[in-house]
């Protein structure tokens, strides 16, 4: 009888070998739903969020008139920004030197790390901002400016 049983049980496993796997499939949209853009940009700079208990997602939308500034601040959490027109001109407390981000291109910010945001073009810069903060958090805190002289 021990014979017969593993006679069994391997020609079961050769044949659940041999058959093809099942795979589930995508089920299709269904009803009313469309979805929209807000905000599309590429960072050459890995991005990675890890929090530490429970968070708040933020998003918001800024504009910033020409000579605008955000003045030196932090946030608690991350930041992910795409620039959606115009251009900014970044300092952050590890590169003082500003760098320019325009139209489609997307910029990560450290929770904690100074920075200022400042539009020295002729026009409106629009950016789309996402943070991600812990419940409760203010979103900005105000900070020195670290990279006067």
């Amino acid at each position: 009888m021990t014979v017969r049983l593993l006679t069994v049980v391997g020609f079961a496993v050769a044949l659940c070998a041999a058959m093809p796997a099942m795979t589930a499939g995508a089920t299709p949209p269904d009803g009313d739903a469309a979805r929209t853009d807000i905000a599309k940009g590429t960072t050459e700079t890995p991005v990675s969020i890890t929090t530490d208990g429970p968070t708040t997602l933020i998003v918001q939308s800024l504009v910033l008139q020409p000579g605008a500034s955000s003045g030196w601040h932090t946030h608690p959490g991350t930041e992910l920004s795409v620039i959606t027109g115009g251009s900014v001109a970044l300092q952050t407390a590890t590169a003082c030197a500003p760098v320019t981000y325009g139209a489609g291109q997307a910029v990560s910010i450290p929770a904690g790390v100074p920075h200022r945001v400042v539009n020295e073009s002729g026009s409106d810069a629009q950016v789309v901002l996402t943070y991600t903060i812990p419940v409760d958090a203010p979103v900005r805190g105000d900070a020195p400016d670290v990279c006067a002289n």
